[in-house]
């Protein structure tokens, strides 16, 4: 009889992980209930973590394409805080004298590496911490939050406790030693240092934060993930969104959550697991979502193209795979009517048969000459999905040029639409020689009710060539608008100072400008509460158009971002 504790198989290697919205719950039904777990979220969502040994091997038929958790990965690339808060307008309204917005009142949410929460920039004037609570996904030596079974809380009295100790971390033991998360939180609501002259977006603002602990290897095989790549389970991340929401519930305080994580994986159209959720959050009253757009519109990693109706000829999509690639996913997608069969071609010019529609039927194919195999999985009728998937495993892939040749197996024409995984879950190089730089944001930037944000130098003004690009698939308007995200200086941990580009500096940005206008509506006479859509429609009225630019567009979605502006076209009204 297995005695394992829900703890040790959440934990578990050989446990395997899975999301189940409310009207599919009984997966585990036929499954010895010693055998599995399960983690309620909101909404009517669970976790599911089963014993592998009772189950066949992964694969999209069986488990469904939404129940296997997605992996996301940081919004960062490496690369003066006071001229990107300026430029978004966020310092006026912060010196401004009948505003001296703050984001007093109003919790940000992060869900990331942790938090330096030894940190100054993260306390108040009496050295008293500023973190209403935090979830350390990774430590088991805590007690875990009221509504899950791993992880440690550490609530604002503990870590004050720790704060005023000689040895903090014997106390309260986490740490970021990536150093992203604390970079995030500090530019979105870190205090004032003097010292470097940094000042956060929302300096007064609670915060709260989820360390989330690193996706299990059987996702990481599964969808081919580079092996030391930091990437994160969707069920991981949907249980500290709940998390936080209860935290802010508790705490009587309206939230902003900012998310800061990204991949290509999905159908870009806001039908993943994690954009729904997010979706219902960002309509909940006094619940504001902040979603990065990513880094992906120059790594060359999406192929679209348009098939005409009466097209004759295939499409050929052609993949430029390195030396060293042990292998990659890919997947296409087409909207119905329009069904496509696809033949695969390797650099020596072995061609596959035609993967031909098949509803779940999966191909399993081996290159005679290159060694590679390649797994392809048909679906169609996606479960709240009107589209069509092909999901592609290449495995050990020869270095050169793979082609996709595409046709269409019906009368209907429409868009083709292939994406690579995100660079950082990719060994080297592996990309489209005609690759379409729009329709890049990562998801869960598609989604719907929430904000999707894009980033631009604030020094020339111009969007930067790596940010995502709109629109969604299903050509829903996004990114919503533009915030500085270029050379922007935040905190590390160990009391360390870094400068920055990408798309998580300017999420933190917005998310710190979200929590500012929160405050603002909240201060309103007779304001009732506060959501989303009218954060950003507040930050599209004052968004500021460049000369002879469209509006909106694909890159800078209504404009850029300036929180000033909004409030004085309000005042204007």
């Amino acid at each position: 009889m297995n005695k394992m504790t829900c703890r040790e198989k959440i934990l578990s290697q050989d446990y395997w992980d899975f999301i189940l919205p409310g009207d599919r719950g009984k997966m585990a039904d036929n499954i010895p209930e010693n055998s599995y777990c399960r983690q309620q979220m909101d909404f009517g969502y669970e976790s599911v973590s089963v014993d592998k040994s009772l189950l066949s091997p992964l694969n999209i038929e069986e488990y469904w394409y939404n129940s296997i958790p997605n992996c996301y990965t940081l919004l960062d690339s490496t690369g003066t805080n006071n001229d990107a808060l300026n430029s978004a307008g966020i310092l006026q309204v912060q010196n401004y004298p009948t505003l001296r917005l703050m984001g007093e009142g109003v919790m940000i949410g992060f869900l990331d590496t942790g938090i330096d929460y030894r940190n100054p920039v993260f306390q108040n004037i009496d050295g008293s911490t500023r973190i209403a609570g935090l979830w350390d996904q990774t430590i088991q030596t805590g007690n875990a939050p009221k509504a899950f079974d791993y992880g440690s809380e550490y609530r604002e009295e503990t870590l004050n406790e720790a704060l005023r100790s000689e040895d903090p971390l014997s106390i309260v033991p986490t740490t970021d030693t990536n150093g992203h998360g604390t970079y995030l939180a500090s530019i979105a609501a870190g205090n004032a240092d003097v010292n470097t002259q940094f000042l956060g977006a929302a300096p007064e603002a609670i915060l709260g934060i989820v360390k989330l602990k690193e996706a299990k290897n059987y996702l990481r095989d599964f969808y081919l993930i580079r092996e030391d790549a930091v990437c994160y389970q969707e069920n991981d991340i949907m249980a500290g969104l709940k998390y936080l929401n209860d935290l802010a519930e508790n705490e009587g305080l309206p939230l902003v959550l900012c998310i800061a994580l990204g991949t290509n994986f999905g159908g870009h159209n806001g039908t993943t697991l994690l954009s729904r959720i997010l979706d219902q959050y960002a309509l909940q009253l006094n619940r504001s979502v902040v979603i990065g757009g990513g880094n992906e519109a120059a790594m060359r990693h999406h192929f679209s193209y348009t098939i005409s109706e009466k097209m004759s000829q295939p499409v050929t999509a052609e993949i430029r795979v390195g030396s060293g690639i042990n292998g990659f996913v890919a997947e296409l997608w087409t909207k119905l009517p329009m069904v496509v069969t696809i033949v695969l071609i390797s650099p020596s010019g072995e061609r596959t048969r035609q993967v031909a529609f098949r509803q779940g039927y999966r191909y399993n194919f081996v290159f005679t000459f290159e060694r590679t195999e390649v797994m392809v999985e048909y679906r169609l009728l996606l479960e709240n999905n009107d589209s069509q998937l092909l999901f592609m495993q290449f495995k050990n892939p020869v270095a050169g040029i793979w082609k996709i040749e595409i046709e269409s197996a019906t009368d209907a024409g429409g868009e083709v639409h292939l994406w690579l995984p995100v660079q950082e879950f990719l060994e080297g190089e592996v990309y489209f020689l005609e690759a379409n730089p729009d329709v890049t944001l990562t998801e869960p930037g598609s989604t719907e009710n929430a904000m999707t944000v894009a980033y631009y130098n604030s020094v020339d003004n111009a969007v930067d060539i790596n940010s995502g690009r709109g629109y969604t698939r299903s050509n829903l308007i996004k990114p919503d608008f533009t915030a500085p995200g270029v050379r922007i200086t935040g905190a590390s941990g160990e009391d360390r100072w870094v400068t920055r580009s990408g798309s998580s500096a300017g999420t933190a940005v917005a998310a710190g400008a979200a929590a500012l206008l929160t405050e603002w509506i909240l201060e309103q006479p007779g304001a009732k509460g506060v959501n989303s859509s009218q954060i950003r429609n507040i930050i599209i009225l004052g968004a500021e158009n460049l000369p002879e630019m469209e509006r909106p567009n694909r890159q800078w979605g209504y404009g850029k971002m300036d929180v000033y502006h909004s409030l004085d076209t309000l005042r204007r009204l």
